[in-house]
């Protein structure tokens, strides 16, 4: 008996000793990180852009995931000004009106922007203007035009991921690119000038957009609905307001990096076959 419980007592020493070194980590293993959550919230690279997705790059990727486009922006491209030009690579019957405005390849609107990361995990797009301008960064005449302009935010986008490289962003412009905003399509003039109105989405989709060294473009068809010319109030045929239908065009928009040092403005010659744009230079007057 005494014999019974000696061998029953050192096997279970001899199982409760083995746990306790199998319990102990491994001298010089290293901790699996991979498993650690994402402090930021946001999901992964791989679980955002998948296998699936079409890829293309240049100034910046562009990534086609089923039916959502998305931007990832390199951590380069922040704070660079970037031009837009707008045109109709193709236009719609009937929106002329006795004008020679509104053929294919007119231009329809220009902007300037840029892309800046905002809090909250957000990206922005400002929309930049030079209506007034001061040259010398160091007068205080540079600070009071600075604090006097500030530069409206156009767009914003949730932030999906961090880049590839675990830099830079990644933002899904499906709405924005699909939508009607001024930045890529018919500025507010051009629109009371066509009589052209509220967009239709059901009928507007994205044909492409394709990224190359300095540029990317963006190609999309957009049906608008057309306004009604007010009545004249001479009687005529009716005398009511016309009605039109819709629109629908082929948009075309450029996004081409300008150089990070700005090129040296040149005063208006009309010999020169580019459009001028008006600046306001302000300077300090030095005291006498």
């Amino acid at each position: 008996m005494n014999l019974l419980k000696r061998n029953l007592f050192f096997g279970l020493l001899g199982i409760f000793i083995s746990s306790m070194v199998m319990a102990q980590p491994i001298a010089g293993a290293k901790p699996d990180t991979t498993r650690k959550p994402n402090s930021s919230g946001l999901k992964t690279y791989k679980d955002v852009i998948t296998a699936k997705a079409i890829s293309d790059g240049g100034m910046l990727w562009v990534h086609k995931l089923d039916d959502k486009y998305y931007f990832e922006l390199p951590d380069s491209i922040f704070g660079r000004e970037i031009l837009v030009v707008n045109r109709m690579s193709k236009a719609a019957a009937g929106m002329r009106s006795g004008g020679f405005f509104g053929y294919a390849g007119d231009d329809i609107s220009r902007n300037v922007i840029k892309f800046e990361k905002g809090p909250n995990n957000k990206i922005f797009i400002r929309s930049i203007s030079y209506a007034e301008y001061a040259k010398d960064s160091t007068s205080p005449m540079y600070t009071a035009v600075s604090n006097s302009n500030v530069q409206p935010i156009a767009a914003s986008f949730d932030v999906k991921s961090m880049g590839k490289d675990s830099s830079g962003a990644v933002i899904d412009v499906t709405d924005y690119v699909n939508g009607d905003n001024d930045i890529l399509h018919f500025g507010s003039s051009t629109k009371s000038a066509l009589r052209i109105g509220a967009l239709q989405n059901d009928k507007s989709y994205i044909v492409s957009l394709k990224s190359f060294p300095i540029n990317v473009e963006i190609k999309t068809v957009k049906t608008y609905g057309r306004t009604p010319v007010p009545s004249s109030g001479s009687g005529g045929f009716g005398g009511g307001a016309v009605t039109g239908g819709n629109f629908t065009v082929e948009l075309n928009s450029s996004l081409v990096l300008l150089p990070k040092v700005p090129m040296q403005p040149r005063y208006f010659d009309p010999r020169v076959g580019f459009l001028p744009q008006v600046i306001q230079t302000l300077m300090s007057i030095p005291k006498v």
